[in-house]
């Protein structure tokens, strides 16, 4: 999945939510031109974030990577190796700007608004097309 149009925005928001049967992530960011987009994340196993500015942050980079289930992880993932329990894929999100926000879980989504137009892309473990 290709987030490089996200490079420029603000973030918003990001909203974590725990409880014993799973846990979400919704991440909103904007646009100058008003535009909005959201980035969801179901079955979350891994949270880092910087402390958020109060005026939002910009975006440099946003970015998805599938870990397999089984294979080789991303060398730049190894600091995430002791989430891997083969039990399942899992995607591997970091948004980052002044500030970081890093998180893995096991299905992402994406919704884009433009104006009155919405997109929304799924994204399943293995589908990111890396």
């Amino acid at each position: 999945m290709d987030l490089s149009a996200y490079r420029g925005y603000l973030l918003d928001s990001v909203v974590v939510h725990s409880d014993s049967a799973a846990s979400t992530a919704r991440i909103s960011l904007t646009s100058e031109a008003d535009d909005t987009a959201v980035i969801e994340l179901f079955g979350v196993v891994h949270v880092t974030m910087d402390s958020p500015d109060v005026e939002g942050d910009f975006i440099d980079e946003a970015v998805v990577r599938d870990l397999p289930r089984t294979g080789a992880w991303p060398a730049d993932a190894h600091h995430l190796l002791h989430l891997h329990n083969n039990d399942s894929e899992l995607v591997w999100l970091k948004v980052i700007g002044p500030q970081k926000v890093e998180m893995v879980a096991r299905r992402l989504t994406t919704e884009h608004r433009s104006g009155a137009r919405s997109s929304v892309c799924l994204a399943p473990p293995g589908r990111l097309g890396f």
